[in-house]
């Protein structure tokens, strides 16, 4: 089983029949939906090169330019940026278009209920929607939010006390960045980092090897095959996932999402067959209680 374990519901950039057509084509069997987090964002030629730039100073030998890259792409009035035209970003995503789509599609889609700790409904509204069996957890970005770690204690209690995932997008600089505090302070929780744990990588692989609860995602052009495969051999396939965090990145020909792009990538990772299926489904499979 194929399932796409991060992708953002915008359908100004991909309606919901050609990511169903995409799945078709691609043999991917289920996608897990996640609120759009800002308004339609557009990388272009310049925006590409910047991320490489990043990407390469992140995982290479200057993470200190790359995280100061990183942080660079947000601003302080709540708007994203890649060197180009920014994207305002929502404080509140909306939850209530993906459990639409969860509705129309129940065999196709599943969805993480994204949550701002700042901004959004309290503790019993989140146990209320978490009991739709198409939630089946939460998503959290205190990079784009601009809240510590910390701030997300309450919602992971429930999420472990319940026995729901999180998938975090973690932020740098040691409160927004701080990959240790969940796992430690909620050791029964299953965490997903997103993006192989952008932007911290290795020093992130090299602590989650040694804690069952902790997964990366191998989602976005944050990353590259190179990186993917890095990630592989760190963690090793039971704790990675694939997801693709369309419709960001990757062109196909007709100008919309290529959803095979980073499905070729993993594919060409060499992974025994039974390893192979445990990333491009198996994992999340177990993780989302499906």
């Amino acid at each position: 089983m194929r399932i796409d374990a991060h992708y953002h519901l915008d359908e100004s950039l991909e309606s919901v029949e050609r990511l169903l057509a995409q799945m078709r084509m691609h043999g991917i069997d289920r996608v897990a939906l996640i609120a759009s987090v800002c308004e339609p964002l557009h990388v272009g030629r310049v925006g590409a090169a910047f991320v490489r730039t990043m990407r390469r100073a992140l995982a290479g030998g200057a993470p200190r330019l790359g995280q100061l890259l990183y942080r660079s792409t947000v601003r302080g009035r709540g708007r994203v940026a890649f060197l180009g035209r920014s994207s305002a970003i929502h404080a509140e995503p909306d939850n209530d278009a993906v459990e639409a789509a969860l509705a129309a599609h129940p065999d196709r889609f599943v969805g993480w209920l994204f949550v701002n700790p700042q901004t959004a409904a309290k503790v019993a509204e989140i146990e209320r929607r978490l009991r739709n069996p198409g939630w089946i957890g939460v998503k959290a970005h205190p990079f784009w939010h601009r809240y510590p770690v910390e701030a997300l204690d309450e919602v992971a209690s429930l999420c472990q006390e319940r026995g729901k995932p999180m998938l975090v997008h973690l932020g740098a600089g040691a409160r927004r960045g701080d990959f240790r505090h969940l796992p430690e302070r909620f050791p029964r929780l299953k965490l997903v980092y997103a993006h192989a744990g952008i932007p911290w990588y290795g020093a992130l692989w090299d602590y989650a090897v040694k804690r069952e609860n902790v997964f990366v995602d191998l989602s976005s052009p944050y990353l590259d095959r190179s990186l993917r495969h890095r990630a592989l051999r760190a963690l090793g396939p039971s704790r990675c996932l694939y997801g693709t965090d369309g419709p960001y990145g990757y062109p196909a020909a007709d100008g919309g999402y290529d959803h095979g792009a980073i499905l070729r990538q993993i594919e060409r990772a060499a992974l025994p067959a039974r390893e192979l299926d445990l990333v491009l489904g198996g994992n999340f499979k177990a993780l989302a209680a499906l």
